[in-house]
């Protein structure tokens, strides 16, 4: 009773200290007023194509979302929850993250030279097409032929993507903390394939050992999570901001969050009460997280002279972005004590929240904030803007919910009502990404050349 109190406790002090700050963004977003951007350049329609792809995915990921949480309530004909599931997820994972965090890597952090190689636009071709293919499989077949075809041929996208890049990444001279974070970001999405390799053996061969089948799970998403998405984002956090006098400051970051990636994926294995040798170490690299957010601490503190000449909208926003990751990392320290870890990795909706707290959060939250700062809604402000407002008061309600949901004993809200109210949180966060997906596209097609802040 005590351990469960204590786990309770230190969840609900995170997720108010998160949920807290979104209110805030959005008091400001309220309250914001037109604001002169800073000095711009045209970027090409290739760019503003893929991003607006990725924004229209979001939307279907919404969606799906929507379908997920209405059939706890009503019967949905021809629907298979797991299968819908592994579509949801795979597609938020393929057709939105990683398509997104790809297009702003390579026309971001890659000279134009490189970026206009038609290498890029059929690689990001592929894993659009493979991440569609995705989303139609698995729906309809779970893990089978097709679904586990259009996985591997979208897993030989990504890497040989990352191949490609990283070998021109090399030649670009970006400083070592942005060379760094996105190489090894893009080392650990292809790392992570070792899980759905094991996922699709398993189910293939009707083999499931309920240990390798969440331990596979689990390596997947850590290599995703806290490898692919957290180093990508802060490759572009440190290409954008920052002065050049904080290089070292950035780099011993970079070093401290890569060498953490992969001893804590060791906490990821202690559900099954594994040998001590796996949780020596997982504690090893909490003392590498520790190190890291002292080193994000200092960072920080470098750039918040530049945080305070941009627009207050996307400075929020940022911040929000930032919480959410030192609120997961937090949590990713306290996964080491047993009392925590063992309520923790039972509790689904606790899962589910932190899931949801890193990849709306954090990266979502994140890239809406970088394509304000490079003033990719520039001409549709007002649209977007409400969109965002939209979406960030949603998954603030979403992670409330589901906060609430894993620790029943906390408030007399009857068990039957929260499947209602993840639905109204699910048409919250659609209503967002449609409002978002839709600015995107209108701008897109309108013919209009998309300025972007120069950062040469």
């Amino acid at each position: 009773m005590t351990a469960s109190c204590t786990a309770n406790s230190w969840q609900l002090f995170f997720y108010t200290v998160f949920i807290k700050d979104i209110f805030v963004f959005i008091v400001t977003l309220l309250r914001q007023k037109q604001q002169t951007y800073m000095t711009r350049t045209t970027t090409g329609k290739t760019e503003r194509t893929w991003i607006t792809l990725s924004l229209i995915n979001l939307a279907i990921v919404a969606v799906l979302g929507v379908l997920l949480r209405s059939t706890a309530l009503f019967s949905l004909p021809g629907i298979h929850y797991n299968n819908l599931l592994f579509g949801h997820s795979h597609f938020a994972l393929g057709g939105w993250i990683t398509l997104c965090l790809f297009a702003l890597m390579t026309y971001r952090l890659l000279p134009e030279s490189s970026s206009s190689k038609p290498v890029y636009n059929w690689l990001l071709g592929g894993i659009y097409c493979t991440s569609l293919g995705m989303l139609f499989s698995f729906p309809l077949q779970g893990y089978a032929f097709f679904s586990i075809l259009f996985s591997t041929l979208f897993i030989v996208c990504t890497g040989i993507f990352s191949v490609v890049f990283i070998k021109d990444l090399l030649k670009a001279g970006r400083e070592r903390a942005v060379t760094l974070l996105a190489a090894a970001s893009l080392i650990s999405l292809v790392l992570s394939a070792v899980g759905p390799f094991s996922l699709a053996y398993m189910m293939a061969s009707h083999q499931v050992n309920t240990v390798l089948y969440h331990d596979a799970v689990y390596t997947y998403l850590h290599m995703q999570y806290n490898g692919f998405f957290t180093l990508a984002v802060f490759a572009l956090f440190c290409y954008h901001l920052g002065p050049e006098s904080a290089e070292k400051i950035r780099y011993r970051f970079a070093l401290a969050l890569c060498a953490a990636v992969l001893p804590t994926a060791f906490l990821s294995y202690l559900w099954h009460q594994p040998p001590v040798l796996v949780r020596v170490i997982g504690a090893a690299g909490c003392g590498l997280l520790l190190l890291t957010l002292a080193r994000f601490a200092e960072m920080v503190r470098t750039v918040k002279a530049q945080m305070k000449m941009v627009n207050p909208l996307m400075r929020n926003l940022g911040i929000l972005a930032l919480t959410a990751f030192v609120l997961k990392t937090i949590a990713q320290l306290l996964i080491i004590f047993p009392a925590i870890g063992d309520q923790v990795f039972v509790n689904r909706p606790l899962i589910i929240s932190y899931l949801h707290l890193v990849m709306l959060g954090f990266v979502t939250l994140y890239i809406f904030a970088q394509l304000l700062y490079t003033g990719f809604f520039a001409r549709v402000k007002m649209l977007a803007g409400a969109g965002i407002c939209v979406f960030t008061l949603a998954l603030a309600g979403n992670e409330i919910i589901l906060l609430l949901q894993g620790m029943p004993g906390l408030v007399g809200i009857p068990a039957e009502r929260y499947p209602w109210l993840l639905l109204i949180a699910a048409w919250g966060l659609l209503a967002g990404a449609l409002l978002i997906a839709v600015a995107a596209a209108k701008y897109l097609f309108s013919g209009k050349s998309l300025p972007l802040l120069s950062m040469e």
